[in-house]
């Protein structure tokens, strides 16, 4: 409980610098015991990497039965475990016929960690989660916003439950400090088009009233 001596420590020296620090670790801590841990499921493609033989095939799917197919040791079940226990396991069996052998096991595809982008962005799809996802880490996967979204009035979709996402101020206001929203899996993030023209759109429509305005100027300079 590191937290916990941060706050006896620093009450002694600084009651409000701990008291802030103390509730900055507490939630970390929540943040961290919340989020799920990555675990293979059937259907998710791995990239298995076994050090110094490159004769090994990488890619393998998951069958429905939670295994995949790997050579020299056969079928072996890897859904439910973490990426590293799965290395682990492989690496065991592959013991029987090569010496000490270093696996690595990722995960290169999944349906199940993974979030999905929608809406007026530039590369709108699905996305597997690397780390700990942000609000604007994933809108940078999807290429960030074209020139037509209403960054004020983005909608995340978690559970079922909708929030709007103010992600104007997130990208220009300089004095919003609020922390971002983590996204979770399964988690879906709508941006939104904007019903007001774009600053483009505003240009093209000032090039015609211009050019208007000079077409009347001269149709009456003409008949006076």
């Amino acid at each position: 409980m590191r937290w916990a001596w941060v706050l006896c420590l620093a009450l002694i020296f600084s009651p409000e610098l701990a008291l802030a620090e103390a509730a900055g670790a507490i939630a970390s801590a929540d943040s961290d015991a919340d989020y799920p841990v990555f675990l293979i499921e059937p259907g998710d493609l791995l990239n298995v990497l076994v050090y110094g033989d490159k004769d090994l095939p990488n890619l393998y799917l998951v069958d429905t039965q939670g295994k995949i197919l790997f050579p020299l040791v056969g079928s072996v079940k890897v859904s439910g475990q973490t990426p590293s226990r799965a290395s682990k396991s492989l690496a065991t069996a592959l013991a029987h016929w090569e010496k000490n052998p270093q696996v690595t096991v990722l995960i290169q595809k999944s349906t199940h960690y993974a979030i999905s982008v929608f809406g007026t962005v530039k590369k709108p799809g699905k996305y597997l989660i690397e780390g700990k996802p942000t609000l604007l880490s994933a809108l940078a996967e999807a290429g960030g916003p074209d020139d037509y979204a209403d960054l004020s009035d983005v909608v995340l979709i978690h559970h079922g439950t909708k929030t709007d996402i103010p992600l104007d101020r997130y990208l220009y206001d300089k004095n919003f400090d609020q922390a971002e929203p983590i996204l979770y899996p399964g988690d879906i993030l709508m941006v939104p088009r904007s019903h007001w023209p774009t600053v483009v759109e505003w240009s093209i429509f000032a090039s015609i009233l211009s050019s208007l305005t000079v077409v009347g100027v001269t149709l009456y300079n003409t008949r006076h």
